[in-house]
């Protein structure tokens, strides 16, 4: 039998939202990794440079001083923008992630960026036309209903207002990645197991995740794994059944990731009078360091930000041709 009909056959799991499925749980969205927010900017590091690619990528195409981050994660990009905004808003459907938004911004001193929690598939909040730009990093797609999330931003931007949104098409794993494992070490002896279901024709995710009372390490070895890692081919249904006296709590998520051709198609629908698929802030930053012999890469980050703003500011003018491209600006 397969492994996800017996899950759902013989485990049950309960249905959930991504806020449920994962995000309450996690202390931090990004591990602790982000420069400015959870670390010291390093020039050095090619990471620091895509990240600051990124902030000048939304800062550019959204265009506008009073910004909406929907799904801030960690308080990204809301809290890298909000010295070059008037104001910046943050939503979430999870509350943990609005409590580590909103402590970032208390240690951080940033006063002008605020997070607020609102339930999944739930309106926004907001009056019509109460923003200049929204930005959408790999959260659309998280929602229930992304068509209906992409009409609710559609509302909440001004006449001339643009989304910029970063978006995860699921044609990047196609031919053998389809079906995947993570396995999220929540504490010493707690861990989570998150097996992905990718149905790219129908562009569909049915992910499942099992926690179980043990360590990470202790179920690779369960699961016959190598020490690092645990594929998906090994997590049998006779190993699932013999680790069940440790699996306390198995949930499902449904989620829909519209390719780039399905994603510009509802933009069009819910209204956006312009749809334009454009290179990625966060690449043109990244190329850039690699072009640059360390001898000449700045010391600091306004260094690289002469160098990243302005080759970002211009790319992010060019379109390309609508495909998988992670980035798309919608313009109302």
């Amino acid at each position: 039998m397969d492994v996800f009909v017996w899950i759902d056959e013989e485990l049950k799991p309960t249905e959930c939202t991504t806020d449920e499925f994962i995000y309450n749980d996690m202390e931090s969205q990004s591990g602790c990794q982000l420069p400015i927010i959870y670390q010291p900017f390093d020039a050095g590091k090619r990471a620091h440079w895509l990240d600051r690619g990124a902030c000048f990528d939304y800062l550019a195409t959204t265009g506008g001083k009073r910004l909406l981050d929907f799904g801030p994660g960690d308080g990204w990009p809301s809290l890298i923008v909000a010295p070059y905004v008037d104001e910046v808003t943050g939503v979430d459907a999870s509350p943990r992630r609005i409590e580590v938004c909103c402590e970032n911004a208390r240690r951080l001193e940033i006063a002008n960026a605020n997070f607020i929690r609102v339930a999944p598939g739930v309106p926004l909040p907001f009056r019509d036309g109460s923003f200049d730009g929204v930005m959408a990093a790999s959260s659309v797609e998280q929602t229930p209903d992304p068509n209906k999330t992409l009409a609710e931003l559609y509302r909440i931007l001004r006449p001339e207002g643009r989304l910029r949104i970063y978006y995860e098409a699921l044609n990047q794993y196609r031919g053998g990645r389809e079906r995947e494992t993570w396995l999220w070490k929540i504490s010493k002896q707690i861990c989570r197991l998150i097996l992905y279901n990718r149905d790219i024709e129908r562009e569909r995710v049915r992910q499942y995740a099992l926690t179980f009372t043990m360590s990470d390490e202790e179920l690779i070895r369960h699961f016959k794994g190598d020490g690092l890692s645990l594929a998906f081919d090994m997590v049998t249904i006779p190993l699932i059944e013999s680790a069940r006296p440790a699996l306390t709590d198995v949930r499902v998520c449904t989620l829909i990731h519209p390719s780039g051709r399905t994603l510009a198609s509802w933009l069009k629908e819910v209204g956006f009078r312009r749809v334009i698929p454009t290179p990625d802030g966060a690449e043109i930053a990244g190329q850039l360091f690699d072009q640059l012999a360390k001898a000449k890469q700045p010391e600091d980050m306004n260094g690289v930000d002469e160098i990243v703003r302005p080759a970002v500011e211009s790319a992010v003018t060019e379109i390309a041709p609508i495909g998988d491209d992670p980035m798309m600006t919608a313009a109302k």
